[in-house]
């Protein structure tokens, strides 16, 4: 469940270390910190010439590691550092900070009594437009990560890259969490590279509820059935500019399309291990039967299968011969319907 998205690397790192800015610790605070680790007991001046630093900015740094809890100084007639050991000091930090976003999070609970009062005025807005790629990938993520209970999408192209819809590793943890993910990919989504439908049935195996169809109408992604996302233009490439749609008509159509789209869509599935051995004992079917099963009732053809499997044309016309004359089928619908019953699909 992509939504032909980017997802870009906002990781900070230093050296292979995450970053302690978000604990409040700058970059700084933290290179002398990581200095007194080293080296403890170091006084000011010896930390300022090994950090090549200003002694008065030398200063008001540990001044402000002292605070934090990470450093601090044995008595003496010269002043010397120590660091508080990480699993304790940062770990007083990271209570710190949960506690802050807790308070944060009562907070949203609170305002969501000025939000249902906006949404019951009668010249609240009903649709918000997002422009920018940045913008527009932002609000994405955010809709994504507050859902609580399901997110729908339909994915279409075009799309801005030749490979198809792009990865989008958030959905991994909303499976993991529990969000129900229903996902309607147009078959030209499929067949478009091996690549990309690999990428969509990581999804199925991770839990996502995907099925194909011949043709979707748009782009649209639902979150709690009570917001909608669909871009700006149906030919658009790229994101660089999208609607949200708040509770109104608009979006009880939006949500009727999908569940019109989602009752005459192929379940797309993949390989449960756990009935490996049960499905061997009633009919074996090999692993390649399955996988083509599936390529077939996603409705690819066969030239699109045989790229996908790296079989030749020649052998993908014979396998699915094969399956069918097993399945006792004449058409390909049959044979679907046939795999099902016996549990291949």
């Amino acid at each position: 469940m992509a939504m032909d998205r980017t997802v870009p690397d906002s990781s900070s790192e230093t050296d292979g270390f995450v970053s302690l800015d978000v604990l409040g610790i700058g970059a700084l605070e933290e290179r002398i910190y990581r200095a007194l680790l080293r080296r403890p007991g170091s006084t000011a001046a010896e930390l300022a010439d090994d950090l090549d630093l200003n002694r008065a900015r030398l200063r008001r740094a540990l001044a402000f590691l002292e605070h934090a809890g990470l450093v601090s100084h044995a008595p003496g007639a010269v002043t010397r550092y120590l660091p508080a050991a990480p699993d304790v000091g940062l770990e007083a930090l990271v209570r710190d900070k949960e506690a802050e976003l807790g308070r944060i999070r009562t907070m949203g609970a609170l305002l969501m009594d000025d939000y249902r009062e906006g949404q019951r005025n009668e010249h609240s807005e009903l649709c918000e437009i997002v422009t920018g790629a940045e913008a527009v990938l932002r609000r994405f993520d955010q809709l994504q990560r507050s859902a609580t209970t399901e997110i729908q999408v339909l994915d279409t192209p075009p799309y801005a890259g030749p490979a198809g819809p792009q990865t989008n590793d958030i959905e991994f943890d909303l499976l993991a969490r529990g969000v129900t993910c229903k996902a309607i990919y147009d078959r030209a989504a499929l067949e478009r590279s091996p690549q990309a439908t690999d990428a969509i049935l990581r999804y199925v195996a991770a839990g996502e509820q995907a099925r194909v169809i011949s043709r979707l109408p748009l782009k649209l992604a639902t979150f709690d059935r009570k917001l909608a996302f669909v871009p700006q233009s149906l030919n658009q490439r790229d994101v660089s500019g999208a609607i949200v749609v708040h509770p109104c008509s608009l979006l009880d159509v939006l949500l009727y399309v999908f569940d019109e789209m989602w009752e005459r869509a192929t379940p797309l599935t993949v390989d449960d291990p756990r009935a490996e051995a049960e499905r061997q004992r009633i009919d074996d079917p090999t692993p390649d039967d399955r996988r083509l099963l599936t390529l077939l009732a996603s409705g690819m053809k066969d030239q699109a299968i045989a790229n996908h499997l790296g079989w030749s044309y020649r052998t993908t016309r014979r396998r699915i011969a094969t399956l069918m004359e097993s399945l006792d089928a004449e058409t390909r619908f049959q044979a679907g319907l046939g795999a099902a019953r016996r549990g291949w699909l």
